[in-house]
């Protein structure tokens, strides 16, 4: 789980950082794949709210 979490922020924050556009697949990776097993197994906190600031970034197909 501590994983998980470590990778979401640094992720999240290096997409939030780069304010621009995230691609769909980057979207999906950190969302799908790392986000929501994560957030199953009980996390939350400040990887809940990076993820709200990921949503918020524009998107666009690869």
């Amino acid at each position: 789980m501590g994983l998980g979490h470590d990778r979401i922020v640094y992720l999240g924050l290096k997409y939030i950082e780069r304010g621009y556009i995230i691609t769909v697949d980057e979207y999906e990776n950190l969302y799908e794949y790392l986000y929501k097993p994560y957030e199953k197994m009980g996390g939350n906190g400040s990887a809940a709210r990076i993820m709200e600031e990921v949503k918020k970034l524009p998107s666009k197909k690869n």
